[in-house]
């Protein structure tokens, strides 16, 4: 009997490890629009259950597509550009608070994902986005690797910083190959990603010049311009013959 009730004591500490542990599992983000949201933590990537960030960025998507780019005489490209609804300035506004892009990629960032951010004074953790997945060569043709910054607790939005970097792990600072700010993290979901962030650049038909305009590439820790200013010009000029 002694057994029986030490192995049922097991059993209930199991039961109580397994509560505390889907708790952790667990992190909660309060913006400033009054939504508190339930993240839970996984591998970069994986979609989330529906919630009130899936909502959000739900709503995102929708007050882009709202714009009548089905219409085969209308620029689409410069009706996204126009897009500013009352809702999206207010989240747009909050990009402000998203992480500075490091000067150098974090070459130790398979086993140390944690990078301090000079401009926030804040630790920063960030994941690979250079995998084939990402497609860097069509929407980033020219740069080697990417980084993408995770959600935390400081997070003001559903949004994540995008870097990117030359073969020498250089910050490309502006041009084509240039990370530029996500809308929606693939924390949240990969399917709302592509709406809100990639979707654009499609309807702008890979004008980096116009889609840059609206999510300019990150160099608050005023990294050295990169590529020179001869490789912008033919990029810019590439560009009008897109």
């Amino acid at each position: 009997e002694d057994a029986e009730s030490d192995g049922d004591q097991d059993d209930d500490d199991d039961d109580d490890d397994d509560e505390e542990e889907e708790e952790d599992n667990h992190l909660d983000f309060e913006d400033d629009m009054g939504y508190i949201i339930g993240l839970p933590t996984q591998e970069p990537g994986a979609d989330l259950q529906p919630t009130e960030a899936v909502q959000i960025g739900e709503r995102l998507a929708h007050e882009q597509e709202a714009s009548p780019f089905d219409m085969t005489d209308v620029d689409s490209c410069e009706q996204w550009m126009k897009c500013r609804s009352e809702f999206l300035l207010a989240y747009l506004s909050k990009l402000d608070d998203l992480p500075s892009c490091p000067c150098f990629y974090p070459v130790n960032l398979p086993y140390n994902n944690q990078v301090w951010d000079p401009i926030h004074n804040r630790i920063v953790r960030w994941v690979d986005a250079s995998g084939p997945r990402e497609r860097l060569d069509v929407y980033k043709p020219g740069s080697r690797y990417c980084i993408r910054s995770l959600l935390s607790r400081e997070s003001t939005s559903l949004a994540a910083q995008h870097c990117c970097y030359d073969e020498e792990m250089r910050l490309i600072t502006r041009g084509k190959a240039a990370g530029t700010p996500n809308l929606i993290s693939t924390e949240i979901s990969r399917e709302l990603h592509y709406r809100v962030d990639i979707m654009p650049w499609i309807l702008c038909k890979g004008d980096w010049t116009r889609y840059n305009q609206v999510r300019p590439p990150n160099n608050a820790q005023e990294c050295p311009d990169n590529p020179d200013d001869n490789e912008l010009y033919r990029q810019v000029e590439e560009a009008k013959n897109y």
